[in-house]
């Protein structure tokens, strides 16, 4: 007995640092609910509701005295089956395709005793179970009495409380996507481990929503007995055999579910559905067994004539279906109903007019009207020439889109790069189906085109003025009670005339109360490559400097109002020109300055310091002096020049005159003769002084 109780706990320190030999199911949720560190020795078995596994002798023949391996033999529903064994392998019964349970072989000891695991699947028994805080519910009947409390929900997470049957209460606190499972007491210290799992899909502000799993094997029914052991001191009983859910999930009206039973098909069909009630029938062939009108809640009705009980957890008479649950002996089979997912996809931008700054926001929605499951949807968005994807997502993929359901609205934003009208595209929507899966082939639908989305553009605009008056420029002069024409020239640049424009183009002319005149300027629709040209005449009321300033309003090709403030475009000045008197002063010309001198020298009380000012500036216009003695001795030379010459002269002028006296006298034959002279000295200084 030591060495039994040795070997149980050294099997559960190796069940601490093991992970269970099977996979985990997607979302969180485990493939199995397992009965942990069952001991065995030769000859010993466990039983577990109706399945019994047994520990055959190693001295079995088959063996071959192989102690490494082991010969188990599992009894059930379907009968016995034999299995070999070694250390780290496991098995499943009656198969691996569709077991009922799954038994691992963790250890074996020197002694021959095994350490085994058994597994039963888990299967969804309450689906989309909604429920408010304080509210509870309990599992139905042929399960045990364990109930289900949502006791609060915070944010993202629920908390529940599962009260079970024999007094303990286990609390979980569960996210959004995540779930959580309580284990089940057995009989000694054996332990069902999420017997009951609960998987939380969506929080509310006061409620929740969330799946709830049990095994395939529900029963809580379970004890070891030890080689030689009997219940009761005698022979073992038998075990009764139990009713198992077979089956949970939907029917529609008029569908026929086929549930297979000791080589015997029979028919479950759903026939109508009002609120909280179904009405089925069971039939084996075209044969009515029996009818049953069943109300959501109640406990799960023998239908007469057949091995049957079925109860109704939900009903929707919206989309004509229910939930239906299934209890048949052990060894009954269902053939699930292959249903055909029918899924549509719609693509939709709003709004399809925009201008090239904007963005476009496209959104695709997602549906499935049909009876049966998608499963692996993928969905694609399309992104045409002449956009670019903004946002970062183009793909989308939903592990199940259930039946007449929808997926959340799908949301994409494209950039356009030019203008003009275009085919946006369709959405693809690749999916499986309960039918596609059985070929292994992807379905595709596509949305509808999404077409004419239009992209407008403002085109770049330029605004000059010129006003008249003689000329043309922007600045000009006038007179009051003048007119100015004032010429307004608006123009767009190149591009698509037909996607590219302004509308109710109007200047709105702003000036002084100098000028009166028109001040709106209607231009109308100005398209790309287009210039209008507008003219006004302007009168000019009272003298001023006046600035015509202007503001461009439109309205873009989408309607949109805009302003284009142009600021001072023309200047008008009416201000007529002022004579300004200002001496100036001035100097006189150089012939003119030694009088200009001399009258100023005059005119000053004290003209000698001046006077000495003037001497030095002219001084230094004056050539140098030179020396007083070279100055007389040139003088002197000079003088004796002009003496000598003018003696000169008066040798010469007195030659001149002797000879014409020489002349006259002999041309005075006639005449009376000269009177001598009675002195002779007398006579020659007569001639001397007329000469």
């Amino acid at each position: 007995m030591r060495k039994l109780s040795a070997l149980i706990l050294f099997g559960l320190l190796i069940l601490s640092t093991m992970s269970v030999f099977h996979p985990v199911a997607s979302a969180g949720v485990p493939k199995y609910a397992s009965v942990s560190a069952v001991s065995l020795g030769p000859s010993d078995k466990v039983t577990l509701g109706s399945f019994t596994v047994e520990y055959v002798d190693l001295e079995a023949p088959t063996l071959g005295g192989n102690t490494t391996k082991i010969y188990f033999r599992v009894t059930g529903p379907t009968g016995a089956m034999n299995y070999v064994a070694s250390a780290g392998n496991w098995f499943a019964y009656p198969n691996n395709q569709n077991p009922y349970i799954n038994v691992s072989v963790l250890w074996i000891s020197e002694n021959k005793s095994a350490l085994i695991e058994i597994q039963s699947p888990l299967q969804k028994l309450l689906s989309n179970q909604s429920m408010l805080v304080g509210q509870e519910l309990t599992l139905p009947q042929g399960l045990p009495r364990i109930k289900i409390k949502l006791t609060a929900v915070s944010g993202d997470q629920a908390t529940f409380q599962v009260i079970l049957p024999y007094g303990e209460t286990r609390t979980l606190i569960i996210s959004k996507g995540s779930g959580g499972g309580v284990r089940y007491k057995l009989g000694g210290n054996y332990y069902y481990n999420n017997y009951l799992y609960i998987q939380v899909l969506n929080t509310v502000t006061n409620g929740a929503t969330f799946d709830v799993y049990i095994p395939k094997v529900a029963s809580t029914s379970f004890r070891v007995l030890r080689a030689g052991q009997s219940e009761g001191g005698g022979k073992v009983s038998p075990t009764k055999v139990e009713d198992i859910l077979v089956y949970s999930g939907l029917l529609y009206i008029n569908e026929q579910l086929p549930v297979k039973y000791q080589n015997t098909t029979y028919y479950v069909k759903l026939l109508t559905t009002i609120p909280s009630v179904a009405r089925i029938e069971v039939l084996k062939g075209e044969k009515v067994l029996g009818t049953a009108l069943l109300e959501v809640g109640d406990l799960p009705r023998v239908i007469s004539n057949s091995p049957f009980k079925i109860s109704v957890s939900s009903v929707e008479p919206n989309y004509k279906r229910a939930t239906l649950r299934i209890y048949a002996p052990p060894g009954t089979e269902v053939t699930p109903i292959l249903r055909r997912a029918n899924v549509i996809a719609m693509i939709n931008a709003t709004p399809r007019r925009i201008l090239l700054s904007d963005s476009l926001v496209v959104m695709i929605n997602v549906e499935n009207l049909g009876r049966g499951d998608a499963y692996d949807v993928s969905v694609a968005a399309p992104i045409p020439n002449d956009f670019e994807l903004v946002s970062q997502a183009k793909s989308w993929n939903l592990k199940t889109l259930s039946a007449f359901t929808n997926m959340p609205a799908l949301i994409y934003i494209l950039k356009p790069t030019k203008v003009g009208k275009f085919e946006i595209g369709k959405a693809i929507v690749t999916f499986y189906d309960d039918q596609s899966l059985e070929t292994g082939k992807k379905r595709v639908v596509y949305s509808p085109t999404l077409t004419g989305v239009e992209v407008y553009n403002i085109p770049s605009l330029d605004v000059k003025a010129l006003a008249y008056n003689g000329t043309w420029g922007t600045y000009v002069t006038t007179d009051v009670n003048k007119t100015v024409s004032v010429k307004f020239t608006v123009s767009a640049g190149a591009g698509n005339k037909d996607y590219e424009y302004i509308q109710n183009a109007t200047l709105i002319l702003s000036s002084s109360n100098s000028l009166s005149g028109p001040s709106v300027i209607k231009l109308g629709t100005i398209r790309a490559g287009e210039t209008k040209t507008a003219q006004v005449d302007l009168k000019v009321l009272s003298a001023n400097v006046t600035n015509i300033k202007a503001t461009l309003v439109y309205t873009d090709p989408l309607g949109d109002v805009h302003q284009m403030y142009l600021g001072n475009l023309v200047t008008i000045n009416s201000i007529p020109p002022k004579i300004l008197i200002k001496k100036v002063k001035t100097y006189p010309e150089p012939n003119e300055l030694p009088g200009y001198i001399n009258a100023t020298l005059s005119s000053i009380t004290n003209p000698e310091p001046t006077a000495k000012e003037i001497a030095d500036v002219v001084r230094a216009y004056l050539p140098p002096q030179s020396n007083a003695w070279k100055g007389v001795g040139v003088l002197f030379i000079i003088l004796t020049i002009i003496l000598a010459g003018l003696t000169y002269r008066y040798w010469y002028e007195a030659e001149k005159l002797k000879e014409a006296l020489g002349r006259k006298k002999k041309r005075r034959p006639g005449g009376l003769p000269k009177r001598e002279a009675e002195n002779p000295e007398e006579n020659e200084t007569d001639e001397t002084a007329e000469l």
